[in-house]
């Protein structure tokens, strides 16, 4: 009877240890609203991320680009930190792989989405090679944010007046109400600018749930989040000789229509070392991080 009466304590003991162990390796879920805002976000963060710049500028940036949909961290010492959405999803922020850019492009975390910076610059011309800003997309994240079929997209998108046309455009995100802010600034640069008008015509589309061309990876203008101008007016990389790439310049786009864009959030693909010059989409993340470095550099 001893000896059994020590084999149950043991196991007793066993049991709470492993208990004690589990409930140690839980993840932390760092949430903004009960830390105290982003700032709060931040200074919760554990060490290293805190006194990371580029992290710290990173949580800002998505924070400013999508305020409603960014909610927190989730902290765990036996896997990669992750970012909290608010439809119960979650992006790794670092997976520790270095990758080429072509595994960048096909499994990013959201560090690599962020590893290169959009230019606000303008205007602009040759590019170096594989400089393409905004390119690197978490399907996952756009799919938490603007919907995650097609049929969910379909219902977040509305009818946007673009410059006389009806296009179909996201609303979640502020997506649609910035093509709107767009749309009016280029309809009063076309009326003292007619010759620019044709940009606005013939347009290649918005929303279409669609892979990239010779990608499994899906396009922007999947989550209604994207939209190409005029396509008899445009450049695209794949239309043209890849010994066109490095020489490409990019100065002939009306630099006016590139700005408008970009004031209210819009990425242009002319900046694209794989440039689509037709290619406007919505990135206030990006556009946000942008604004920062710009920032920084000029202090």
């Amino acid at each position: 009877m001893g000896v059994k009466r020590w084999v149950i304590r043991f196991s007793l003991a066993v049991s709470l240890a492993s208990a004690v162990v589990s409930r140690s390796e839980e993840p932390k879920r760092l949430l903004i609203w009960e830390v105290g805002g982003v700032e709060g976000l931040l200074k919760a963060a554990p060490m290293p991320w805190k006194t990371e710049n580029r992290f710290v500028s990173i949580v800002r940036a998505m924070a400013a680009g999508y305020p409603k949909d960014f909610i927190g961290l989730e902290i765990s010492p036996n896997a990669p930190l992750r970012v909290l959405l608010a439809n119960g999803q979650s992006v790794i922020y670092d997976d520790g792989k270095t990758k080429t850019f072509d595994q960048m492009l096909d499994a990013p975390d959201l560090e690599d989405m962020f590893s290169q910076v959009y230019p606000l610059t303008n205007p602009t011309d040759q590019l170096p090679e594989n400089f393409d800003p905004g390119r690197i997309r978490i399907d996952a994240m756009f799919q938490a944010i603007f919907g995650d079929t097609q049929s969910a997209v379909a219902a977040n998108c509305e009818d946007v007046d673009f410059c006389g046309n009806r296009v179909r455009f996201n609303k979640r995100s502020g997506a649609a109400d910035a093509l709107r802010k767009v749309a009016a600034e280029l309809t009063e640069l076309f009326a003292t600018h007619p010759e620019l008008k044709m940009y606005a015509q013939n347009l290649g589309g918005t929303f279409n749930w669609r892979k990239i061309a010779g990608t499994e990876r899906l396009s922007n203008h999947s989550f209604g989040a994207a939209i190409d101008l005029n396509v008899d007016k445009s450049a695209y990389w794949r239309w043209q000789p890849a010994k066109l790439l490095p020489t490409f310049s990019r100065r002939s786009f009306p630099q006016a229509i590139i700005e408008a864009f970009e004031r209210h959030d819009f990425i242009w693909g002319g900046k694209w070392y794989h440039y689509d010059t037709m290619h406007f989409e919505y990135r206030p993340e990006l556009m946000a991080f942008a604004r920062a470095q710009q920032a920084v550099a000029k202090k």
